[in-house]
């Protein structure tokens, strides 16, 4: 049943509960911690409604519960931290607050019997297709609400999500919408542009020891060693417990027989039949009366079957368990010998005659075949029955503990001694961010303390206890001197770069043609001619310089200099804008562009008049 529960919470529960939200929030998986008094505090005043801590410690908790899902155990230890979370989810908090608000003075409103019937309606609330209300009061205890709290949620959740979705549904693109975005996506700039290498430059900077000294002295914050720590851990999982468990041949043996005498024969029937739909009397004593008199039940099959499937194979409908057909077919079919034909037998599907073709009975694995999977239980059963005793006598072994080893040597099983790792995590199970969140928790990195048995999952645990600290230091001149010569390196090609870009750009201002200037300099130029914002020819990074230029007139072309990744300067020269068209479309394709476009639009309506009510709001955020 409490299976059941949980199931329940974290599928269609979820979707739906989703679905009526129009900010993402999923309401489930959240225990009994959560029900306390919600006038414990506030974490902001939304013109003057409040939403508390208890509020937005749920939705911190909730947030953190759908990155793991979607991220897995890897997820970065600062992405999930509930330090770092709230801030973003208060923003959302009160933006649906807004939204709320909004509703709310408008008039809007839903109906008690409008949110009876969709709550009674929701299979989750249901057992044996009715609605259950212990079953509707169990769940929403284990989200932490009572009926009235989540329907008052659930009314607000359909208010919010009705008043976006009238925002967004309201939009629509215009004729000349479709020209105007055309133009813009679609334009195409022609440009020509030269490179000044970052190489040729590094191999002519020098920088001298003195300068390395005065940027190491000026800059020690940019060569911080991260904080460190080693650990002594325990590693406990079934699977390994079980692998290290020497199971007797006479035990695999003794298992064998006992499987031997329990052992059920899988029987298969291979069956056929002849259908007659919408039960036609006539036509069923017709067959009937063709196969007393002895005709092929194959043939019959072929001339009179409704069953167009295997009317043409004789009726042959080839291998059950006793499952794959309805029930009363397969009573009737198990009542027959072989090549003997049932009398009429009815379904849902019609009237059949039956006739089994043969009978097929497994026989028992041999106990070569079988003794891999038994030696396997054999090993997981014990090893199971280790673990048990393990997770009892772990905690008491380990609390307190000054030495974790001793407490290993004492329990029996392995303490293994980490390398010094940061904060981003060590090898194996240390990357963990169960794990690494209590190695830094005060207990364990200030105090000293052995942590607390964490359950990576329901079978496998980990211990683990403060070997070695190392704080937050810089590092030493002669480890980063090479990395310290390569920043100002970098800083002085970057600094002649510039100039030389910026001589370059300033004759292109006087008038002079790239392509004059580039040879004069013995650069490479090139053209780009009618560019579209896709042009995979051409670095992204000037590409979306290029297009964020304003249109040059035709007497004066539009210059600009840009840095690409790996160091090199561009000088580069616009001279033709010209806006975009669309290709030939049929009426189809054209109001699909339409639908697309008005989605697009209503998004940013959308956005913009959640702008507009945070900045009418009398917001106040409590820390």
């Amino acid at each position: 049943m409490l299976q059941a529960f949980r199931d329940n919470l974290k599928g269609t529960m979820a979707i739906i509960i989703v679905g009526l939200m129009i900010l993402p929030f999923a309401f489930f998986g959240v225990d009994s911690l959560f029900l306390q008094d919600s006038s414990a505090g506030k974490a902001a005043d939304v013109n003057g409604e409040a939403i508390s801590e208890m509020e937005l410690t749920r939705a911190v908790r909730i947030q953190k519960q759908q990155l793991l899902e979607r991220l897995g155990e890897q997820a970065p230890a600062d992405l999930i931290s509930e330090e770092q979370l709230r801030a973003p989810v208060l923003t959302r908090l009160i933006n649906r607050e807004l939204l709320r608000q909004a509703a709310d003075k408008g008039d809007m409103a839903v109906s008690d019997g409008d949110l009876n019937q969709l709550i009674v309606s929701t299979p989750q609330f249901q057992q044996d297709g009715e609605f259950s209300p212990e079953l509707y009061t169990m769940l929403l205890r284990n989200m932490g609400y009572t009926p009235a709290s989540y329907k008052a949620l659930l009314e607000e959740d359909i208010l919010v999500n009705q008043l976006a979705g009238g925002l967004n549904s309201s939009a629509f693109a215009t004729e000349g919408d479709i020209k105007t975005i055309t133009a813009l996506t679609q334009q195409t700039r022609s440009f020509y542009y030269l490179t000044l290498p970052h190489a040729g430059v590094a191999d002519q900077v020098q920088v001298s020891e003195a300068e390395i000294q005065e940027y190491y002295n000026n800059n020690q914050a940019q060569f911080m060693r991260p904080e460190q720590v080693a650990v002594d851990y325990i590693d406990l999982n079934l699977n390994d417990l079980a692998a290290k468990v020497d199971v007797d041949p006479q035990d695999i043996k003794a298992q064998y027989e006992a499987n031997l005498e329990t052992f059920e024969a899988a029987t298969q029937r291979h069956a056929a039949h002849i259908l007659i739909e919408d039960a036609d009397a006539d036509k069923v004593a017709e067959v009937q009366e063709r196969l007393n008199n002895g005709e092929d039940f194959a043939e019959v099959a072929k001339d009179a079957s409704d069953d167009l499937g295997s009317s043409q194979v004789g009726g042959d409908l080839g291998m059950t368990d006793g499952t794959a057909f309805p029930q009363a077919f397969e009573d009737a079919l198990a009542e027959l010998e072989v090549g003997q034909v049932s009398a009429p037998v009815e379904t849902d599907s019609g009237i059949h005659f039956i006739k089994l073709l043969d009978i097929e009975r497994a026989s028992p694995p041999t106990l070569e075949e079988s003794t891999d999977s038994i030696r396997e239980s054999l090993a997981m059963a014990r090893a199971d029955a280790e673990f048990v005793e393990l997770l009892q006598d772990i905690p008491d072994a380990t609390y307190n503990a000054t030495d974790l080893k001793d407490a290993g040597n004492s329990l029996g099983v392995e303490v293994h001694t980490s390398g010094l790792f940061d904060r981003r995590g060590g090898e194996g199970i240390l990357s963990n961010n169960q794990v690494l969140s209590a190695v830094f928790s005060d207990d364990v990195l200030s105090e000293g303390l052995a942590s607390p048995v964490i359950e990576v999952s329901d079978n496998h645990i980990v211990v683990v206890k403060l070997v070695e600290h190392h704080a937050a230091e810089v590092k030493p001149l002669q480890e980063v001197a090479a990395q310290v010569k390569e920043i100002i390196t970098g800083d002085k090609v970057a600094a002649l770069l510039e100039e030389k870009a910026q001589s370059l750009i300033n004759r292109l201002q006087s008038g002079e043609s790239l392509q004059s200037v580039a040879e004069e300099q013995q650069l490479e130029w090139q053209v780009q001619m009618d560019s579209t914002r896709n042009n995979e020819q051409v670095d992204r990074s000037l590409l979306a310089e290029i297009f964020q230029l304003p249109k040059p007139s035709s007497q004066q072309p539009v210059n600009t200099r840009v840095t690409l990744e790996g160091g090199d300067v561009v000088v580069a020269q616009l001279t033709v804008v010209k806006p975009g068209t669309l290709p030939q479309l049929d009426e189809s394709q054209r109001t699909m562009l339409k639908l697309r476009l008005a989605q697009d639009l209503g998004a940013a309506e959308m956005a913009t008049y959640q702008s507009a009510l945070n900045d009418s709001a009398d917001v106040e955020i409590f820390q």
